[in-house]
């Protein structure tokens, strides 16, 4: 019920009736009346529950009481009541105070009450509580200043487009990392702008903006690689990461862009690339550096030991002591095939030696050389042969694989030194699916299939990931001195038999070297194990052999050891020299013996040639590379076949004859 003070009436009754009504009914709005004063005479339920008192603790007190205290040292209650007396309304929104002692927003407007003759008669003022709407009002201001801050104050380029791809906002990065202003940038396509162009310099279509495919599809691109273009022209890697804005209904508005500029980040990830390339480049040098003098080394001992021994055979010779001097060349000779074997060592660490290719049995290999391996290694160490009777055969080299095991062993023992320990060689055959988790090795890759799995296990001090990581590099040791190829070359011929090799070891945890070799499959191995033995024969035979090499202590030995086989020998210092002769001598010729690396014209050029003058003569390469590289140098040239520098006499004698009795046959 609405109490009122003794204000002088405004209306007639039935006036004050409807007033009484209206307050009652009112809960949503507080609804009171002031005196020209101020002072409040009425006090509706709406009132009440706003501000939280009665009517009688109002009513008769001045309306000032509802104002905060600042508002009220400003006088703006008595500005409120004098505004609303002369212009008949004064409207407001501010803070205002409950009962206890609590603030809240109001929208509120004060009423000049006049009678039917205009005189003033009192004041009305009606309140609404809008806390809500102050919050929700204060809430967005907020949000506008927090995204005003973030689009200002972001290293990134932020942009806003339209539902057609115009642009309606750009940010400071923006301007700075494209030389546009956003005066500029606003109301023109964005791809006309900045994305109309790849980083080659050709044009780039609509279809290829991903903010034009945002505006159509309305899915959200995070991150892509892409290519602005800078007011000057040059082009700008970015990340762009573009989000659909959606109005109405759902329907894209528009979009927004933000773009990170990456120049600096690909200079540094270029920068950090040329390092690593640099820093591989040093380590390769360093390994070359190493093999040179270990190679240097190896090579001095044995030209000491054959210059050594050849003079002291010529004394001996001009001596008369012919036997003294046949020994003394022996040593040479011997000296002679242990630098063949380095060279050897060396295509095997390049995965490109010669391989005698047949089936081998690796376990009847290890078998053959336990011996060999007990010998190797100190007698403190315990040797455990974990290799069954037979396995599965593998496609390979017997000499090589023999050469493998003895450098894995002699390693590992090495590992162990003067220690007691133990070294386990075990062999087993595996089969490897495609899940199942293989080991990181080097060589090729592990595919599925079955494989002869080598395992060599020593109880040494083990190594760390720098350590690991060099292993296999020639000459590489960690002992005081290291000569031969060793784990290198163990590589070298793992690679050249289609195989991996891979370590696993911590320090003072020992080391394991796990070799895989593909298993021969049973059709294939029974195709491929009808080895034919040839007899022994006579090397000598007839014919003309043009011998082609630039080397002439070459083209002596090969005259030489030719003559005695009974061949007539024309020879010829390059390729361009062996054509004329061939064209002179014609059909006489029976056969050429070609080298590959030669000036002017090389052999394999020089083949084609030859082809074409006598299609079917019979062609020998010869070459100091390893025969499959050779043999790759020769290809489409039809080279009847190869043989690899160095060779004895009797090797060269044992070729010639065997490739003309082909022709022959």
């Amino acid at each position: 019920m609405v109490r009122t003070a003794n204000l002088e009436s405004t209306s007639d009754p039935m006036d004050d009736e409807l007033y009484r009504l209206i307050a009652e009914t009112s809960v949503d709005y507080g609804i009171f009346l002031l005196g020209l004063d101020g002072v409040i005479g009425s006090w509706n339920p709406g009132a009440q529950r706003i501000f939280g008192f009665t009517d009688e603790e109002v009513i008769g007190r001045h309306g000032s009481m509802l104002f905060t205290p600042e508002d009220t040292f400003r006088g703006e209650p008595d500005r409120e009541v004098r505004f609303a007396s002369e212009t008949g309304r004064a409207q407001d929104s501010r803070w205002h105070l409950r009962k206890d002692g609590s603030r809240f927003w109001a929208d509120g407007v004060m009423l000049g009450l006049r009678d039917r003759s205009g005189t003033l008669r009192g004041l009305a003022k009606i309140v609404r509580d809008d806390s809500g709407g102050k919050q929700s009002a204060e809430l967005l201001q907020y949000q506008l200043n927090l995204a005003d801050a973030i689009a200002n104050n972001a290293a990134e380029a932020l942009f806003l487009v339209d539902s057609e791809g115009r642009t309606t906002f750009a940010n400071p990065s923006a301007e700075q990392m494209f030389g546009w202003s956003r005066e500029e940038l606003t109301g023109q396509l964005l791809h006309a702008t900045l994305h109309h162009s790849r980083a080659d310099g050709s044009a780039r279509p609509v279809s290829e903006c991903a903010h034009m495919r945002v505006l159509v599809s309305g899915e959200t691109l995070r991150g892509e690689a892409d290519v602005f273009i800078h007011r000057d022209g040059h082009p700008v890697p970015v990340t762009c990461s573009t989000a659909a804005i959606r109005g109405d209904g759902s329907v894209v508005a528009g979009a927004v862009l933000v773009v990170r500029d990456v120049s600096e980040q690909m200079q540094a990830e270029e920068a950090l690339r040329e390092k690593d390339e640099a820093f591989r480049q040093a380590q390769k040098l360093e390994s070359i550096g190493v093999l040179a003098g270990g190679i240097a080394h190896d090579f001095n001992n044995l030209l000491t030991g054959i210059m050594g021994n050849a003079g002291l055979a010529r004394r001996a010779v001009l001596a008369g002591r012919y036997e003294n001097a046949a020994n003394m060349l022996q040593d040479v000779l011997k000296a002679s095939e242990r630098a063949a074997d380095l060279t050897r060592q060396l295509l095997a660490y390049a995965g490109k030696g010669q391989f005698i290719i047949q089936p081998v049995d690796v376990c009847k290999v290890v078998t053959e050389v336990s011996t060999l391996i007990r010998a190797s290694i100190s007698k403190r160490i315990t040797l455990v042969m974990d290799v069954p009777d037979d396995c599965e055969p593998v496609q390979g080299d017997r000499t090589q694989l023999q050469q493998l095991i003895m450098n894995l062993v002699i390693n590992g023992g090495e590992a162990i030194g003067d220690q007691p320990g133990t070294l386990t060689v075990r062999i087993r055959t595996e089969y490897f699916t495609e899940r199942r988790e293989r080991l990181r090795t080097a060589g090729f890759p592990i595919l599925p299939g079955e494989y002869v799995r080598v395992d060599v296990i020593d109880t040494g001090e083990g190594m760390d990931k720098e350590t690991r990581d060099r292993i296999f590099e020639p000459f590489f040791t960690t002992k005081f001195l290291g000569r031969g190829l060793g784990l290198s070359a163990a590589l070298g011929i793992v690679r050249g038999h289609h195989g991996a090799i891979g370590v696993l070891s911590e320090p003072d945890k020992g080391t394991t070297f796990t070799v895989l070799l593909p298993a021969l499959r049973e059709a294939e191995h029974l195709r491929r194990s009808g080895i034919e033995l040839m007899p022994d024969r006579d090397l000598r035979g007839v014919g003309t052999v043009l011998v082609v090499d630039d080397d002439q202590a070459v083209r002596s030995l090969a005259s030489t050891v030719l003559h005695e086989a009974g061949y007539t020998v024309e020879v010829a210092e390059d390729g361009m020299q062996a054509i004329e002769r061939l064209r002179e001598l014609g059909s006489e010729v029976s056969l050429i013996l070609l080298d590959l690396t030669m000036p002017e014209l090389g052999g394999a050029e020089a083949a084609l040639e030859l082809r074409r003058i006598q299609p079917d003569i019979p062609i020998v390469a010869m070459s100091g590379y390893g025969d499959m590289e050779a043999m790759e140098r020769f290809s489409g040239s039809r080279i009847d076949d190869f043989l690899p520098k160095p060779f004895s006499p009797d090797q060269l004698a044992a070729k010639v004859r065997d490739v003309l009795a082909a022709v022959v046959d």
